[in-house]
């Protein structure tokens, strides 16, 4: 009798932790606006180490790039918990394309352990 009502809780452990995972993957981002496009602010946060692997938008696909000392395309960022993206970071995304201030734009961040992140973020000075 006890093993199975350890079967039937064990659904109910493993979705709550699921639902723990999902609850710390988060970004607070906005975009701004440089010549030709715009470039990604902010902070993702992850709930483990892993790596961002594509920036999508409306406007099309961004740029990752790492700065140090001169910038580079690479094909992933990674993040250990969070990742510090700006114009003064080592890591940087980019947007190709004409934004004013005060537009939001959807973004879409895929990382590399199947995670899919949605924001908005409003493009800034």
């Amino acid at each position: 009798m006890k093993r199975r009502a350890m079967l039937c809780l064990l659904p109910c452990v493993l979705a709550g932790g699921h639902a723990q995972t999902t609850q710390s993957l988060s970004a607070a981002l906005n975009l701004k606006v440089m010549h030709g496009g715009a470039i990604v602010q902010g902070r993702v946060t992850v709930p483990k180490s892993d790596d961002l692997v594509g920036v999508w938008s409306s406007i099309g696909r961004g740029r990752l790039m790492k700065c140090a000392p001169r910038c580079e395309v690479v094909t992933s960022m990674p993040v250990q918990g969070s990742l510090l993206l700006g114009s003064d970071t080592g890591y940087r995304v980019v947007l190709g394309g004409q934004l004013a201030p005060g537009q939001k734009i959807s973004l879409v961040l895929r990382l590399r352990g199947g995670l899919i992140l949605n924001v908005t973020a409003p493009v800034v000075r």
